[in-house]
C-alpha cells in the first residue's frame, strides 16, 4: 500500500502535491495500491512515482511527465494517457482496456504481458519498448517507431504497422497471421521462428528476406 504520508499529499491536491514534490525533489514517493479513479491529475508532478496496482480508472494523465513511473499491474481502464511521456516506465501487467495512449511516448518502456488489442497507437514511439508476450491484436503501429523494440512471443495478428519503423526490432516468436507489414522498415530485424506466409508485405520485401535466408517469408 501507499504510505500514508505520500497518499494524503496527493489526496489533499495536485496543488499541494506539486508543492511537496518541488521542495523534496529526491523523493520517490510511493503510491502502490492507491484509489485515484476518476482523478484530474494532468497537472500533476508524477515523474517516478510507484503506481504499483493502484486504481487509475478513468483518470487523467493527458500530457503528464511520467517518466519511469511504476505501473505495474495497475488498472488504466479508459485512463487518459494521451501525449503524456511513459519513457521508461514499468507497465508490464497493467490493465489498457478502453486507455487512450494516443501521441504518448512509450520509448525504453515495459509492456511485458499486456493487452493492447484494437489499440490505435498511431505515429506512436516505441523505440526499444520491450513487450515480451504482449497481445496487440489488430492494434494500429502504422507510421510507429519501434526500431529496437522487443516483440518477442507476442501477438501481432492483423496488426497494422504499415510505414512503421522496425529496425533492429525482436520480433521472435510473434505470431503475425495476416498483419500489415508493407512499407515497414524491417532492417536488422529478428525475424525467428516467424511465419510469414499469411502476412502482408511487398514483393520486394520478401524478396529481400528471401535473399536473408528467411524461411516462410
Amino acid at each position: 500500500m501507499a504510505y500514508s504520508q505520500h497518499a494524503k499529499l496527493i489526496q489533499d491536491g495536485v496543488e499541494t502535491w506539486n508543492a511537496w514534490r518541488a521542495a523534496n525533489p529526491g523523493a520517490m514517493p510511493d503510491l502502490s495500491g492507491i484509489d485515484l479513479s476518476g482523478w484530474d491529475l494532468s497537472r500533476a508532478f508524477l515523474k517516478q512515482v510507484n503506481f504499483a496496482n493502484a486504481n487509475l480508472i478513468k483518470a487523467d494523465l493527458s500530457g503528464v511527465n511520467l517518466e519511469h513511473a511504476n505501473f505495474f499491474g495497475a488498472k488504466l481502464l479508459n485512463t487518459n494517457l494521451r501525449e503524456a511521456n511513459l519513457k521508461g516506465a514499468e507497465l508490464s501487467r497493467a490493465d489498457f482496456k478502453g486507455a487512450n495512449l494516443e501521441g504518448a511516448c512509450l520509448q525504453e518502456a515495459t509492456m511485458g504481458n499486456v493487452s493492447l488489442r484494437e489499440m490505435l497507437l498511431r505515429g506512436i514511439n516505441m523505440r526499444g519498448a520491450n513487450l515480451f508476450g504482449s497481445d496487440l491484436t489488430q492494434a494500429d503501429l502504422s507510421c510507429s517507431d519501434l526500431t529496437g523494440a522487443v516483440l518477442a512471443d507476442t501477438i501481432l495478428e492483423l496488426v497494422n504497422f504499415y510505414g512503421a519503423s522496425l529496425r533492429n526490432a525482436n520480433l521472435t516468436g510473434a505470431v503475425v497471421r495476416f498483419a500489415n507489414f508493407k512499407n515497414a522498415d524491417l532492417t536488422g530485424a529478428v525475424l525467428a521462428k516467424v511465419n510469414l506466409k499469411e502476412a502482408q508485405l511487398t514483393l520486394g520485401q520478401r524478396m529481400g528476406l528471401m535473399l536473408r535466408g528467411k524461411a516462410g517469408a
